[in-house]
């Protein structure tokens, strides 16, 4: 059965405008909602921010493949990232980085986007919520590191458990791709 959607034009703040975020409610909340008037599409206005599109899984491996491929990250820790599993290290550090600038959720000037983080890896929670569960994790990483890499692992690792869960609800999506990939060599592969 599909669940009905309401969507909700946001305007996120960070480093790139307006997105269509959708949110699932429940069959309870459906019941109560058929009764009373439709709401109007809810603006949410930041400071600065221009288009932000959220990454469908197919780019996400695509943006993970081409950073881990330019990083030259050892073969043997790619089963881990894609279990949402990032060791203190530098390569790692430099990866989520790129994943992260190239998803559009970070930047060096001004860290982690919650909202931006919300609509890529939230799987339809409300960013409120969201944001109220990872806001004192990023404000305690937020102080200056000796590096980019270390200030963007930093930050990111405040969103590891909904990167899992993400990486985890699209496992299926990704046993295709792999699938494809090894039949049809069309996707990028691993360096050698």
């Amino acid at each position: 059965m599909i669940k009905p959607f309401v969507c909700i034009l946001i305007v996120a703040a960070g480093c790139a405008n307006a997105f269509m975020y959708k949110h699932p409610y429940n069959h309870h909340q459906a019941a109560v909602l058929a009764h009373e008037p439709v709401v109007p599409v809810e603006f949410v206005k930041h400071t600065t921010s221009p288009a932000f599109r959220p990454a469908s899984f197919l780019e996400v491996m695509e943006v993970v493949l081409d950073c881990f491929n330019t990083l030259r990250i050892p073969l043997q820790r790619f089963p881990s990232y894609l279990s949402g599993i990032f060791p203190e290290d530098p390569e790692t550090k430099c990866f989520l980085r790129c994943v992260a600038i190239k998803l559009g959720v970070y930047c060096d000037e001004k860290g982690a986007d919650l909202d931006r983080h919300c609509v890529q890896f939230g799987l339809g929670e409300c960013c409120e919520n969201f944001s109220n569960r990872h806001l004192v994790c990023l404000q305690q990483n937020s102080l200056p590191c000796p590096d980019r890499c270390t200030a963007a692992y930093k930050q990111e690792l405040c969103f590891q458990e909904p990167i899992a869960k993400y990486l985890d609800y699209h496992f299926h999506d990704l046993v295709g791709l792999l699938h494809q990939a090894k039949c049809s060599h069309d996707l990028k592969m691993l360096h050698p």
